[in-house]
């Protein structure tokens, strides 16, 4: 892979984590802000009360409906036609984008305007069913419980695998009771969804492919 191409990269991430707003890099820290708590200087040393389940991610911890399917796939499907017909406003973001990170490259710290640019380029890029799902009047944490659900199971196609992706907990791991009811409600989505899994896979490839970031 180009140098170049490795920094363009290291200034979108950057740009996106420091802005610390909508991008992933400040999703699912729940559990580790309450590990944190037990290290904190004014700590009494006694054990913070465990998260409810549903507080400790956004997946949806109940098996899928079909009016769930239903919704997952009216959304990525209006995602998807839009990724592929960019309309001018959307264009017109991903120039700006483009320029942020030109100046990054030439040494400039990204402006308020641009970091504004990146993130809104990373939802257009990546989580364009948010954008849409938000258009459509639906409520935010709902669809994305849905869709962690449905993507937790159905493999995104385009991202590489990388070596321990799959790797397996520790023999002696005591699974804690969101990874227990986790694995039960992935278990019987797999099996739900198996009449979807082609189409969501190909939906999946066009909505979060990194190749739609901007370059």
């Amino acid at each position: 892979m180009p140098k170049s191409k490795n920094i363009r990269q290291f200034l979108f991430v950057t740009a996106l984590c420091g802005a610390a707003s909508v991008s992933s890099c400040g999703r699912k820290q729940t559990s580790a802000l309450s590990e944190g708590a037990e290290n904190s200087p004014v700590s009494t040393g006694a054990k913070p009360a465990e998260l409810p389940l549903e507080q400790q991610t956004e997946q949806k911890l109940d098996p899928l409906t079909r009016n769930d399917v239903d919704l997952y796939l009216k959304i990525m499907r209006a995602a998807t036609e839009r990724v592929k017909n960019r309309p001018p406003a959307d264009l017109a973001v991903l120039e700006g984008a483009k320029k942020a990170l030109d100046a990054g490259a030439a040494g400039h710290a990204p402006t308020p305007d641009g970091v504004k640019a990146l993130e809104h380029a990373n939802l257009l890029a990546i989580s364009m069913d948010q954008i849409v799902a938000e258009e459509m009047k639906v409520d935010g944490r709902t669809y994305r419980g849905i869709a962690e659900a449905v993507e937790a199971v159905v493999p995104n196609p385009a991202l590489t695998k990388t070596p321990g992706d799959n790797a397996k907990p520790a023999s002696d791991h005591i699974p804690t009771p969101l990874e227990k009811r986790l694995r039960e409600v992935n278990a019987a989505n797999e099996k739900f969804l198996t009449p979807y899994h082609d189409e969501i896979q190909k939906l999946i490839a066009t909505v979060r492919n990194p190749a739609n970031l901007p370059k």
